[in-house]
């Protein structure tokens, strides 16, 4: 397959259980490197992205789908989770600058009004609209060039979907590149500007918002039985999605 993404604009991801869209975000965040073929570049020039730390070195950022299993550690505080992938710019001598971390954590919870008691609070606490913004708080600390989100609103309330609805809008404003993945129809059709469908690991189409409707991205996201060869159905342009195995 192949996709882009421009600054400022949101690029959503749909796809049923089983397309690769998760792979295909890790994949891109450096976690899959032995079984990645094809190219990679970033403002135009080709980058090498080998390992999460190459791909936050270059301004990438990824929230996963599994926030407990994969983006938090429950035991530690909120301060502790939202202050994780910046501490390099936050230690002296091998020590974290408390203050400095605090005054870090406390700017990205105020932008994302996150409810807590305090900054030592155990996030395991949080609820679960709460403990995806301080995710998004700790990405947000690393000042990246694009977002990527797996399951954005996965298992959090109304209220918290629209907070975060209106997050994604703001950051492509303020002219972050965002990659959405989502199995939720309506929020791809809310949140993005473009949407790429995935069907078993291929790119099968490509809309605009203007285009996207749930008939379409439905029938894109559905496996053909009568394409042996792992064609795709043909997209807004009438073109079609191929993987070669």
């Amino acid at each position: 397959m192949s996709l882009e993404v421009r600054r400022g604009e949101v690029l959503g991801i749909f796809g049923l259980m089983g397309a690769g869209r998760t792979e295909l975000l890790e994949t891109l965040f450096g976690l899959h490197p032995d079984h990645m073929e094809g190219r990679v570049e970033l403002d135009g020039r080709p980058v090498r992205i080998r390992s999460p730390m190459d791909a936050i070195d270059l301004g990438l950022a990824l929230a996963p789908e599994d926030r407990k299993a994969e983006g938090l550690v429950l035991e530690m505080s909120v301060r502790e989770n939202a202050s994780l992938a910046c501490l390099n710019r936050l230690t002296r001598f091998g020590f974290i600058r408390t203050a400095a971390e605090r005054t870090l954590v406390e700017r990205y919870l105020k932008q994302l009004r996150v409810k807590t008691p305090s900054l030592e609070q155990r996030i395991r606490h949080l609820s679960g609209g709460n403990q995806q913004k301080v995710i998004l708080a700790r990405w947000l600390a690393t000042s990246p060039r694009v977002l990527l989100l797996d399951e954005p609103t996965r298992g959090i309330d109304v209220q918290a979907k629209r907070e975060i609805y209106e997050l994604i809008d703001e950051l492509a404003r303020a002219g972050l590149a965002v990659i959405v993945v989502s199995s939720e129809m309506p929020e791809i059709l809310t949140v993005s500007d473009r949407i790429v469908v995935l069907c078993e690991g291929c790119k099968t189409a490509e809309f605009t918002r203007a285009e996207a409707t749930e008939e379409r991205l439905m029938a894109a996201a559905l496996p053909r039985s009568d394409s042996p060869d792992n064609r795709g159905v043909p997209d807004a342009q009438g073109r079609s999605g191929m993987c070669r195995g």
